[in-house]
């Protein structure tokens, strides 16, 4: 897959890009900055629940913006770890192949759309991704020729959205991409697959519930600085 990654020239920066709302945000920053981002997508239906609307969900961004997405399905450690650190490990594996292996793309950033609804505990693995990766198991990442000390030296990290909120992060996308919201997905729960709209959301879960609170915290926040009524 890696190989076959186009326009590697003008290729300038990394986005993960799982089909959520904050990858899609850090891609959209990404585009904002008039940079050209190569999207990865971790696919590991061995591991998440939601991996199949994910993906679909990931290329709907990516073909939004007209951007490649990687897919990558090698790179993942055997076994789940506590506080999401799995995602994190198999994320930085992940982005140590793509950079490592493809020396010829010059790499400038990283964007990650880590903001402040995330955990304290998540955040400050995602700043420091080279201990994120030592705490992982080394031995098993050198199986892929992978030396930890050796990854993401270049790429500069950005956290675009470190000190903001979910429906913060919404109301921006929304007086510029707002059909950007409706690429995605958040639901841990028993999503349908209909044939005619596809993946659908529960509804019901933590994650559905609290997109749609922030969404609708968002349109509030746009409604009153239309009114006039917010500074």
């Amino acid at each position: 897959m890696v190989n076959s990654i186009d326009n590697r020239e003008k290729i300038n920066c990394l986005v993960l890009l799982s089909g959520g709302l904050d990858c899609a945000a850090a891609l959209w920053y990404a585009k904002r900055k008039g940079w050209n981002p190569l999207c990865l997508h971790l696919y590991n239906p061995n591991t998440i629940t939601q991996a199949e609307p994910e993906l679909a969900y990931a290329q709907l961004q990516a073909d939004f913006f007209n951007v490649e997405l990687v897919v990558d399905d090698k790179s993942s450690l055997p076994q789940k770890t506590k506080e999401n650190m799995y995602s994190v490990l198999q994320g930085m594996s992940a982005i140590a192949m793509i950079i490592q292996g493809n020396k010829d793309i010059d790499f400038k950033y990283i964007v990650w759309g880590a903001n402040a609804d995330d955990s304290f505990r998540q955040r400050l693995q995602l700043r420091y991704p080279l201990r994120a990766l030592a705490a992982g198991q080394s031995h098993q990442l050198e199986v892929h020729g992978v030396k930890p000390r050796h990854i993401i030296q270049a790429p500069l990290n950005i956290f675009p959205f470190e000190y903001l909120y979910k429906s913060e992060i919404i109301s921006m996308i929304a007086q510029d991409k707002p059909e950007l919201l409706d690429l995605v997905w958040s639901c841990s729960g028993k999503y349908k697959n209909d044939d005619r709209f596809g993946y659908v959301p529960c509804g019901k879960c933590t994650k559905c519930l609290e997109f749609k609170f922030a969404k609708h915290t968002a349109n509030k926040a746009i409604f009153k600085k239309q009114e006039g009524k917010l500074f």
